[in-house]
């Protein structure tokens, strides 16, 4: 009988040793490619970024910030992307020499925190509801450019990596820089700077980081370090450059001659035919040296003559030959010493710090006896200096306050304080009214701002004015343009058009109303009508109104007023003291409303141009 060759055959047995291995679920969707020690030396790495991040933003921001790894974990670009609120500050770094590019996500509190400070406030943190501003993306691009410089420094043991800021972005949904599906390795870290507290995370893309997988093991980082210390490629603190010139010393003053000096004073230098000059590093003297001839005219060349701080510096040169010299002792031995050394170094450099502090204030005192005629002027700028933002005084305030009106109220107290104190008044009379009290409070506790941040500031600002400044554009319209229209309409279509308007806009028709007739347009009616009103017209509003007008103006009003009552209320005029404008425009207003009363009534007449009166 024939075998049946539709009939399925049975699997054959799986190979016992393939049998023996363990099965592992494998995620399509979200598939692990990151080992854990992969993502544990990732970790490592950006504690060392976490600790440089923490000095820059604490040297910028002039106050306390903490910034430590909080977790390292692998997901998709999506779930990260979905993550992040909008609007966000996410900056786009270039990984060169790697392909591709990672992003720097900053926590809005601490991005408010940052505006705070650097704009002269205490680092109030905010959560904000809108993109950042010109100016605001302007010193945050700083701030994330000194964040990203440290970077190197955390992956030296596994690149040469050269990070650049290659954009800023607001949304998150604008930031793809690879497909949803790519996987993605989060580092986040826990941040406080003052009293803000948030999180910044940092996304390596898998692609980004690809061809560095094999390095990034704990044995391959530690090793690698070991081999660029032995081949002299991290640099130790003996190696590190230090900025030096050669002076010669002048001779010593006492306190008396000192305080005369001025500009011209001839002072000696007691050894400078003998050639005798002084090397000096960060401010204090280290080396004696004696000027020599050279076959080049245009060259000088110094043999060293005396170290006059030849211990400070052995030491340091002393620290590598002791650890040569010491290896049969344990490295706990070595360390030690090490250490004794490295301490002592640092007291010296300490003491070298304070002498040059010292010098730096006989320095300041120097330049003020220099030039005793330099008056320095209010604000802290010496006489001639250039202020800060002053090239804004221009006279509508309204263009300046539309493009600061949006902006942060610390960056708003800023400008203003720099402002002329004319134009930054009316500025602030332009901004939401909501802000002016705030402004005013961060203005009287604002604190010392970066030169860098104002540069900043004023490069953007002078961009956005500069657009309107280039091209005039002639006034049109307004409340004036509405006045002249009606004044030359008919009676009849005014008085529909004003009582509409009082029902639609009733703010915008009484502005209308007052500038349809002004007290001073009392001498186009004839001395009868007037002293008709004059009869309804307060004593205390008719003084206060004439107090401020022309003098045609002011005689017209007298002709009108009874004789035996001019004298006596002229008397009373001159006896009035200073008087507020706002005061006497109220009364000429009260009045301008009697006229506008009568004439409603029908008591008088109030002639409009080109109406004749039958």
């Amino acid at each position: 009988m024939e075998p049946d060759t539709d009939a399925v055959s049975e699997p054959a047995e799986m190979p016992t040793a393939l049998a023996a291995r363990p099965i592992k679920r494998y995620d399509f969707k979200r598939p692990d490619k990151f080992s854990r020690d992969q993502i544990r030396t990732v970790a490592i790495m950006h504690e060392t970024f976490a600790r440089q991040t923490t000095t820059a933003l604490s040297a910028h921001l002039r106050c306390l910030a903490h910034v430590h790894v909080a977790s390292v974990d692998q997901l998709t670009y999506e779930e990260f992307i979905r993550s992040i609120p909008n609007p966000c500050t996410m900056a786009i770094v270039a990984m060169d020499p790697l392909k591709g590019s990672a992003l720097l996500e900053i926590d809005p509190a601490l991005t408010s925190c940052i505006i705070d400070r650097l704009f002269g406030g205490h680092g109030k943190a905010a959560k904000p509801s809108r993109e950042l501003t010109d100016i605001e993306a302007s010193v945050i691009e700083s701030t994330i450019v000194r964040m990203v410089s440290t970077l190197p420094i955390a992956w030296a043991a596994v690149t040469d990596l050269r990070p650049r800021l290659a954009g800023i972005e607001c949304n998150p949904m604008f930031a793809q820089i690879v497909p949803p599906t790519e996987m993605i390795v989060l580092v986040t870290m826990e941040a406080r700077i003052g009293d803000a507290e948030g999180m910044i995370n940092f996304c390596i893309p898998y692609l980004t980081i690809e061809s560095l997988l094999p390095r990034l093991t704990a044995q391959y980082v530690y090793s690698h370090l070991r081999t660029r210390l032995r081949e002299g490629r991290v640099p130790a603190v003996s190696s590190l450059p230090v900025a030096a010139e050669i002076s010669y010393e002048g001779e010593r003053l006492a306190l008396s001659a000192l305080s005369h000096l001025k500009r011209g004073s001839l002072i000696g230098i007691p050894r400078y035919g003998e050639g005798i000059a002084v090397l000096q590093a960060g401010g204090a003297p280290f080396l004696e040296l004696r000027a020599q001839r050279a076959r080049d005219a245009n060259r000088t060349t110094y043999a060293l003559t005396e170290n006059r701080m030849g211990k400070d510096l052995e030491i340091l040169g002393t620290v590598g030959k002791a650890m040569k010299e010491r290896k049969e002792d344990t490295i706990q031995d070595a360390l030690r010493s090490f250490s004794a050394e490295f301490v002592a170094a640092m007291k010296s450099i300490d003491g070298r710090i304070t002498d040059l502090a010292h010098k730096q204030e006989e320095l300041a005192d120097q330049l003020i006896f220099e030039s005793p005629d330099k008056e320095i002027a209010s604000g802290g700028h010496k006489a001639g200096q250039r202020r800060p933002l002053s090239s804004y005084a221009v006279p509508d305030c309204d263009v300046l306050a539309t493009f600061i009106g949006q902006e942060h109220p610390q960056l708003i107290a800023m400008v203003l304080s720099y402002l002329e104190p004319g134009l930054a008044a009316c500025v602030l009379e332009k901004i939401p009214e909501n802000l002016r009290t705030d402004v005013m409070e961060r203005i009287c506790t604002i604190d010392r701002i970066s030169p860098e941040v104002l540069r900043d500031v004023e490069r953007v600002l002078e961009k956005k004015l500069s657009v309107l400044s280039s091209e005039e554009y002639p006034a049109a319209g307004g409340v004036p343009a509405a006045v002249e229209i009606l004044n030359m309409a008919s009676r009849s279509l005014e008085k529909g058009v004003v009582e509409t308007l009082e029902k639609s806009n009733p703010a915008l028709a009484d502005e209308v109303k007052k500038r349809m007739f002004v007290f001073e347009d009392i001498t186009l009616l004839d001395k009868e009508t007037v002293t008709k009103v004059l009869k309804e017209v307060a004593e205390e509003d008719l003084l206060l109104a004439v107090r401020a007008t022309p003098e045609e103006v002011r005689s017209f009003v007298w002709e009108c007023v009874p004789r035996v009552e001019v004298e006596r209320l002229k008397a009373r005029l001159e006896k009035l003291g200073r008087t507020r404008l706002r005061d006497v425009e109220e009364a000429q207003q009260r009045i301008v409303g009697v006229i506008r009363r009568m004439d409603e009534e029908g008591k008088i007449v109030v002639a409009r141009p080109g109406e004749t009166i039958g």
